[in-house]
């Protein structure tokens, strides 16, 4: 991972969170450390000094050494979705974790997998309790500071003696406790699939009966291994226990990827080796197998052969018999090189033999971004055509050409509601469009405000020409109502009543304990000192309207009456209602009424995707500029083990271009069982690797 260096990542951010002693760039793999609370990454970089193969990376946490200024980050997953995004692998990896750094390196390979990224090649936890936890009564990371002093000592020994005498070096290290070990306390373990990757745990035998540390072996289906060292909880700091312990690493990191992950299984098995082509810059190749070992000795002899160590394989089945196997990897790349780091992920489990089910969700205004889809069209002209329709039929409708604002570096034209809603509104559709066309088609719609407009036409309740009309006047009407602000509110709906009364209207129910209220600026102003007051301060909203709020009255009757207008039809697919959070009904979808008030009444977002979670979907995949609802759908306490979130594009503010991360999300989905129409992606069939004759 060169992108780990100061050097190569000062430029984009990413230096910020790895620091590191030496930098090897001819080391065979990286190991990244996740410290413990409080903990500094100094003295794990120090181990690369045991590890000369190695470049070993500290992972430096905001609020500390070098990122002082910075505010500490006191939620695990926006610590996991920031260490995500800082993370670009260039070569084999490993992850190690010690204590609370443990569950952190877990829940960031656990986020790497459901976004389709690179896994490390082994997790190592280090006297680190498995979760779900165990918590008693007495919450630590509030208590008062001569308490949490005397608390972090009877944990893990004694401080030095300055701490207590130096009053600035005091309020650090209490800073740096407070922040971990709230980290650690409102951690919270979502249920998921395990992994399918090597877990190596240690620990000090002292703590043999206090941690349970076998029991991580429940969170992999991979070889897992346990050993317990001389010592307390920071073993390694006895140099005898450190030198076993990265002995351990170094052996384990030298043998091949997922080792005795197929024991019993037969080399005999059928197996395929599909060569797909090119989209863009990106080469696609997928491979699968009846059986994990098959797909295993396959994908070591195409490595081999993409590495120039081994011939061309011979021919498998093709993607009509691929389609049925069972066992699969997915891999794409610019290189040949990139290709081969990608197939060291581990396999994804069999899929369902009927196929996934398959939720889309449609965002609403406030996810786009500057040039967002340009780069994806440009890469795959199967979007690329389906954009340009969607665009012509506006102009033609509308009279409003948006390739000007969408092009626009700056992205301003983007933050004004007669620009954003249209440009929404065509991406998302030809998104949709885009993955139909691939193979991969919904068994459910749900649409957040402006979303369900793309649901509602996906589902022929309107004609496309009738709503790119309908929506460019919908935002007009908006963008020409009387200014307001919006507000986001960490608290559930049922506590909301005092701030209502306060004339603030209920415009977003995002998640059971997020909300959005919207209103004058006066009343904003006001409802948002309250809530500084309370001890639950709102952040404010990057808007200049007060959505679904009563500022919008004025627009209804001529909704309505545009509405009445197109002739509405009841929907052929099931997609859910923001205004009740259930599944439509013909009545609904077919009322002008309906329609005109929808920008009127509350989202009731939460409630919608409570509806599609309660029929375990397989895939809820977001239809549309980044990873927003992907976010929330992940964070529900109602989301089902097997049910995964992906997003069609990547997040605007990372390094991964938009080709790469829809393909990503392609071959989730086609790990997963979807039939993938392959031929449809690409052009022309330009093979990568030349099979045999």
């Amino acid at each position: 991972m060169n992108a780990g260096t100061p050097r190569a990542t000062a430029a984009r951010g990413g230096g910020r969170w790895l620091v590191t002693r030496t930098r090897r760039p001819d080391a065979v793999a990286d190991l990244y450390c996740f410290v413990h609370a409080g903990g500094s990454p100094g003295e794990y970089v120090r181990f690369g000094d045991e590890l000369p193969e190695l470049q070993v990376y500290g992972v430096q946490l905001p609020g500390r050494a070098a990122r002082r200024a910075e505010p500490a980050v006191t939620g695990m997953p926006e610590l996991v979705d920031a260490v995500v995004e800082a993370l670009d692998p260039q070569r084999p990896f490993a992850f190690l974790g010690h204590s609370l750094g443990g569950l952190v390196a877990f829940e960031v390979t656990r986020a790497l997998r459901d976004r389709g990224r690179e896994l490390p090649r082994r997790l190592y936890l280090s006297s680190s309790p498995p979760p779900p936890h165990t918590r008693g009564r007495t919450v630590v990371h509030t208590l008062p500071d001569e308490e949490l002093l005397a608390e972090i000592e009877r944990r893990w020994g004694e401080l030095p003696a300055q701490v207590h005498t130096d009053a600035t070096l005091r309020e650090m290290v209490l800073e740096v406790f407070r922040a971990d070990l709230g980290l650690f306390e409102t951690y919270r373990y979502a249920p998921g699939p395990p992994l399918e990757i090597p877990v190596s745990v240690f620990a000090g035998d002292q703590e043999r009966t206090a941690l349970h540390v076998e029991n991580w072996q429940a969170h992999t289906t991979g070889p897992f291994d346990v050993t317990h060292l001389p010592g307390g909880h920071f073993y390694f700091r006895d140099p005898q226990q450190r030198r076993e312990l990265l002995a351990r690493i170094r052996e384990s990191m030298a043998a091949p990827p997922g080792a005795a992950v197929t024991a019993g299984a037969t080399a005999a098995a059928p197996e395929a080796v599909t060569v797909l082509g090119r989209a863009g810059g990106y080469h696609v190749l997928t491979l699968a197998a009846g059986t994990p070992q098959a797909l295993d000795e396959a994908t070591g002899r195409i490595r081999d052969h993409l590495a120039g160590a081994g011939p061309a394989p011979a021919p498998g089945a093709g993607a009509e018999e691929s389609a049925v196997l069972p066992y699969r990897r997915f891999a794409i790349g610019e290189t040949h090189q990139a290709l081969v780091r990608a197939l060291a992920k581990p396999a994804a489990p069999a899929p369902k033999a009927d196929g996934p089910r398959i939720a889309f969700v449609f965002p609403g205004q406030g996810s786009q971004y500057a040039r967002m889809g340009l780069r994806l069209a440009q890469d795959l002209p199967l979007f690329g055509a389906e954009l340009d329709a969607c665009l012509t039929l506006l102009e033609k409708e509308s009279g409003h050409d948006l390739r000007p604002v969408l092009a626009a570096a700056a992205g301003d034209g983007l933050q004004q509601t007669g620009a954003a809603q249209p440009a929404l509104f065509v991406l998302e559709y030809a998104l949709a469009r885009t993955w139909q066309r691939l193979g991969v088609r919904p068994a459910a719609m749900i649409g957040h405000s402006l979303g369900e407009y793309v649901a509602a036409t996906l589902a022929g309740v309107m004609p496309l020409r009738e709503a790119l009309g309908f929506v460019a006047l919908r935002a007009r009407l908006m963008q020409r109502a009387p200014t307001g602000a919006m507000l986001a509110v960490p608290l559930p709906e049922e506590r909301l009543a005092p701030y209502l009364e306060r004339g603030a209207d209920l415009a977003t129910v995002n998640a059971p304990a997020s909300c959005v209220l919207a209103g004058t600026e006066e009343t904003i102003a006001r409802v948002e000192d309250m809530l500084t007051a309370a001890g639950t301060p709102g952040r404010r909203l990057r808007v200049s309207h007060a959505f679904h709020s009563r500022l919008m009255d004025g627009c209804v009757d001529e909704l309505r009456a545009a509405a009445a207008r197109i002739g509405l039809r009841p929907p052929t697919e099931r997609f859910v209602s923001g205004v009740t959070g259930t599944w439509i009904t013909a009545d609904q979808a077919t009322d002008p009424d309906y329609w005109a008030r929808h920008l009127r009444q509350p989202v009731r977002f939460s409630d919608a995707v409570g509806t599609v979670l309660a029929e375990a979907p397989d895939v809820v995949l977001e239809t549309g500029p980044g990873p927003a609802l992907t976010s929330l759908v992940k964070r529900r306490p109602d989301l089902p083990p097997h049910t995964v979130a992906l997003s069609s594009l990547p997040h605007p503010g990372g390094r991964t271009p938009e080709p790469a991360g829809l393909l990503a999300t392609l071959g989730g989905l086609w790990q997963a069982g979807a039939r993938v129409d392959w031929q449809a992606l690409c052009e022309q069939h330009v093979p990568v690797v030349p099979l045999a004759a």
